[in-house]
């Protein structure tokens, strides 16, 4: 009991004897307490005992940080509400240092004054670091590590916190200059780490450390970085864009037609959506990456054009982006074409081991080119191109043993001239991302092209950049120095600007935090739109950095969407966006629904918008729909920029998956009154599923609906059909990949399909590891050589279930340098037994964040763009996966599955559709196509629109309108077809409840 009051009391007893203001402390019960001990209690602890161990206590008016003598952490607390933030579930140290590629922990620690050393023994190397106190920050400087060192981590402090602005309390470690790598972004960090590099300098590694409450960050912050000298400074980003409006805009994207003559279309297109900014996106005939020329012809003197562009914008009030892809070099720039410069990045250099003349087609070089590959691609970090003296040359070939060489070579490519070259030359691989070159790190060719880009903005005057393919940055050295050439190329614009302006990027790291305007478009989906929003919502308040991954499930997405905002503190930004029409069976059409969707969540967070097109008169006529859809964000916008709602509003509105609609009511006031849009799809009139079930969650009322005809197939059986896998060679399928406690496999089955067809039992069980969404399994198939499918996008599949509830996939795939990595989903739930016949056309979107699936690119995120934006390339499909998820631990499941086949989607037509609600019918009398649409509101509302949202005429219904009663609904379709395919149809059931209340 003694022992236990005087470890709960040492350190008040000390504190007597101590300053207690802005002080570094190190507390070691010495002579004093031992002789204590001794005289009163009439023992000797021995020195060993951890009560006596030396603490470095290292605190300031908001903050005490404790660690023991080997640098363990103890505790991190905040003095205001005595809170101890450490994350106590493992051991965690101070510091560590890497040598020979290991990492050595800390082994003892001592302070004197303001020196902090640092010694790791078992490595043979000590560090020496500067400790300043201030009353809300401590500032950690690398003075010196002895020995050859890799790196040394000088701060490691995980913590409690989520990071976000619902907690009361706030930390973060800022890097103080370039050579310091932080890992966390500001604002709200829940893990305080920095390290230092040999390679980038270790010595003069420096971070301010802050502990304060919540609201106290963002000005501390400010005050921090304007005394940061090392950190070129901008106060249109970082800790200052919430006190601009600029991040909280919403822009249209020019992709070239902008110029002197269309300046009052380009001002009146964006008084058509109440926005109030252009991004101006370079490339293709606008103005070249890298040198950044524009063309000529349409701005006949060049930036000088653009800046009376950008003073006219200016006077109508919207502001103008730059928007270009970072450092990267169109090949058609003055850096490739007619001479290449020397600086150009590279992967690799060769040898010439022969000359060769201006007529040869191959190249030998000493160096083994066994590890170069031909696949290149958008996305892919690869050229087929290299440079030899001022000649590039593209190869289609190489070969993988000796004699070595570059082969099928294409002479003189991008306008270079051919040259014959000597043995003993070099020849540089070029590197090469977005179908670009770049430029070699720490040259003047990098320093040039980010001197001209802030030289641009500020000749022309604009008020913010883009930067964006920056999320290749990777490119310029490996992905383990992205962050430090990212950074210094932000660096580089920054510190040649006349005048800071706010800056977006498409990936983000510590460093840019301090220029980022918003956070953060994402491209464009083009399907399952309103559960993309929700995941956005989500990433862009999580500590999520990278563009379109996202590290959550549903559960992530439920608590995070609704916060106010994320740890970064940014204004959030919900573009890119583009309006879609009907395009199966990837594409899903935009609705007026989908548009309110986005138009709450733009209200509910403050949130602008970014549209890639669909704005200007042409696609308006084109797409009829695009107008009525652009009205409705214009509406939101206004109000958005109003504040016109209360924050109890908006709290309701970034619930996810809630949808509600804008009206204004009798007395001119504008409200949200909550709707449902449930879906369901029919798949054929003789089909089970012409019958079913919808809760009504709202008052009784009359019915709304939406009816659309949906692509078709030709039979199981047409000769038309493409046999993807019959079972017969089981072999084929090979197991890609399972999630932790998960086995099975597929293996021959005696039964046979109602068609006497062959089958395969696919089963598995879990033994509960892994958590059931998460609980998945993959077989695969090759096709070798590549599939064209682009006649055949549908499957055909007999199916034999056991009721266990599992979800079977079947997925199609192309090679991920042709479709980025798009996922072509089609989800069976096994809640049935028996055999069934399923016609798989869409592909999946809204229920993939339902599961938890292998990440192909980090071990935590999945990339949300193969799943809700890029498209399977059905001309060239290479592989057919059967996934199970959602497996019941401790069960085996089985099901049995017929031949896969790829069928013809075909349009069909439904005549008289018509819905009937217990006894109540009601009727259409029109005949609809794949592709149009009926939209029913009421009895004086029922309109037919064509594929592209054009209106085609008002529909008089047949019968009394049904009612919907509050609760379940069971739901009848009905129609006449008219064509020799069985007729899909989607159903959205709409409802809508009582205005919200302030």
């Amino acid at each position: 009991m003694v022992a236990e009051i005087l470890l709960n009391t040492r350190f008040r007893i000390l504190y007597s004897f101590l300053p207690t203001v802005h002080s570094v402390r190190i507390h070691t019960l010495n002579t004093f307490f031992r002789t204590f001990l001794v005289t009163f209690l009439g023992f000797i602890v021995e020195s060993a005992n951890p009560l006596f161990a030396s603490d470095i206590i290292i605190q300031n008016d908001k903050i005490e940080y404790a660690i023991d003598e080997r640098g363990k952490n103890l505790r991190f607390i905040d003095k205001a509400s005595k809170i101890d933030y450490l994350d106590k579930k493992s051991a965690s140290y101070f510091a560590s240092i890497k040598k020979d590629g290991r990492e050595f922990p800390l082994s003892t620690v001592s302070l004197k004054g303001n020196l902090l050393k640092l010694e790791f023994k078992t490595a043979g190397l000590t560090a020496e670091l500067h400790v300043d106190i201030e009353k809300d920050r401590v500032k950690l400087e690398v003075l010196e590590v002895s020995g050859a060192a890799e790196s040394l981590t000088f701060i490691n402090i995980p913590l409690k916190l989520e990071g976000m602005p619902y907690e009361p309390f706030a930390a973060c470690v800022l890097s103080l200059n370039l050579q310091t790598h932080v890992f966390a972004l500001p604002a709200l960090q829940s893990h305080l780490k920095a390290t230092a590099y040999e390679r980038f300098g270790m010595k003069g590694a420096k971070v301010t450390v802050l502990g304060v409450p919540q609201k106290e960050m963002l000005p501390l912050i400010r005050d921090v970085m304007i005394n940061a000298p090392d950190i070129p400074h901008s106060n249109a980003g970082g800790a200052w864009a919430q006190q601009s409006k600029e991040g909280f805009g919403s822009y249209l994207m020019n992709f070239g037609t902008l110029t002197e003559d269309t300046v009052d279309d380009w001002i009146k297109m964006c008084e058509s959506l109440g926005f109030t900014q252009i991004d101006n996106h370079g490339g293709g005939k606008f103005f070249r990456f890298g040198d950044f020329e524009l063309d000529p012809e349409k701005w006949p003197d060049g930036w000088n054009t653009f800046k009376r562009i950008n003073k006219r914008l200016h006077d109508a009030g919207i502001s103008s982006i730059f928007h270009t892809y970072a450092f990267f070099i169109d090949k058609n720039s003055k850096y490739v074409t007619p001479v290449p410069r020397e600086d150009l990045g590279y992967f690799n250099s060769f040898t010439i081991t022969k000359s060769i003349g201006a007529e040869d087609t191959e190249v030998e070089v000493k160096e083994s080119t066994a590890d170069i590959s031909l696949i290149t691609g958008f996305f892919v970090r690869n050229s087929r191109t290299i440079r030899v003296g001022t000649e590039l040359i593209e190869f289609d070939g190489i070969t993988k043993n000796a004699p070595y060489k570059f082969t099928g070579l294409k002479r003189g490519a991008n306008g270079t001239k051919v040259s014959a070259h000597n043995a003993n030359e070099k020849v540089y691989h070029l590197r090469e991302m977005f179908g670009r070159f770049a430029p070699g790190i720490e040259t003047p060719l990098f320093s040039e092209i980010a001197k001209r880009t802030a030289e641009i903005v500020d000749q022309a005057n604009f008020d913010g950049i883009y930067f964006d393919a920056i999320d290749g940055s990777d490119i310029l050295d490996g992905p383990e120095n992205f962050w430090y050439y990212g950074g210094k190329f932000v660096f580089e614009v920054a510190k040649n600007l006349k005048r800071p302006v706010g800056m977006e990027m498409s990936s983000m790291i510590h460093h840019w935090w301090h220029y980022r305007s918003r956070w953060q478009a994402w491209d464009r989906p083009t399907r399952g739109y309103k559960r993309f929003i929700d995941i956005h919502s989500s990433s862009i308040k999580s500590d999520e950095y990278e563009h379109g991954l996202w590290r959550g499930n549903v559960a992530q997405i439920n608590k995070i969407a609704p916060a106010e905002n994320g740890g970064l503190l940014l204004p959030l930004q919900l573009g890119w966006w583009a309006h879609q029409t009907w395009n199966p069976p990837q594409v899903e059409p935009t609705f007026s629904d989908d548009i309110e969707y986005l138009g709450c969540k733009m209200i509910g967070n403050n949130a602008g918008l970014a549209m890639l097109g669909g704005f200007d008169e042409k696609a308006l006529n084109e797409s009829p729909v695009f107008r009525r859809l652009n009205a409705i964000i214009k509406q939101y916008e206004e109000l958005r920029h109003k504040n016109y709602f209360s924050e109890n509003i908006k709290q309701q509105l970034r619930v996810p998956g809630k949808d509600f609609s804008l009206f204004q009511s009798a007395d001119g006031t504008w409200k949200f009154k909550p709707m449902s849009y449930q879906k369901h799809k029919v798949s054929g009139l003789d089909h089970p599923s012409v019958s079913w079930k919808v809760k009504n969650e709202f008052a009784a009322q009359p019915l709304q609906l939406r009816i659309e005809p949906l692509m078709s197939v030709k039979s199981y059986d047409d000769p038309e059909n493409i046999v993807l896998s019959d079972f017969s060679g089981i072999a084929e399928f090979k197991q890609d990949s399972t999630a932790k406690g998960i086995s099975g496999g597929l293996k021959p089955a005696f039964e046979k399909t109602g068609t006497g067809e062959q089958t395969i039992s696919f089963t598995a069980q879990s033994t509960g590891i892994s958590a059931r969404d998460a609980s998945w399994i993959n077989m695969q198939k090759k096709f070798e050589p590549i599939l064209d499918l682009r006649n055949n996008k549908a499957l055909g599949v007999w199916i034999k279930g056991d009721g266990n509830g599992q979800l079977l996939n079947l997925r199609l795939e192309s090679p991920h340098h042709i479709s980025h990595g798009a996922r072509g989903d089609h989800y069976i739930k096994i809640d049935f037994t028996g055999w069934k016949y399923f016609e798989l056309v869409e592909i999946e979107s809204s229920e993939f964040s339902n599961y938890s699936w292998p990440a192909p690119y980090s071990s935590a995120s999945f990339y949300v763009y193969d799943s809700y934006r890029h498209e399977v390339a059905f001309d060239k499909v290479d592989k057919l996966q059967i996934w199970y998820n959602n497996l019941p631990a401790g069960k085996q499941v089985e099901t049995l599955i017929g031949p896969v086949k790829a069928l013809p989607i075909v349009s069909t037509t439904i005549v008289n559709p018509s819905i009937m609600i217990g006894t109540e019918k009601i009727v259409f009398p029109v005949s609809m196509e794949s592709g149009m649409y009926l939209e029913f509101k009421s009895a004086t509302d029922c309109k037919l629109y064509g594929p592209k949202g054009e209106f085609i005429k008002d529909v008089q219904i047949q019968g009394k309108v049904p009612m919907l009663r509050t609760g379940e609904n069971q739901i009848s379709f009905g129609a006449e077809p008219n064509s020799g395919v069985k007729p899909r149809v989607q159903v959205t059931i709409i409802t809508e409840g009582k205005p919200l209340l302030n």
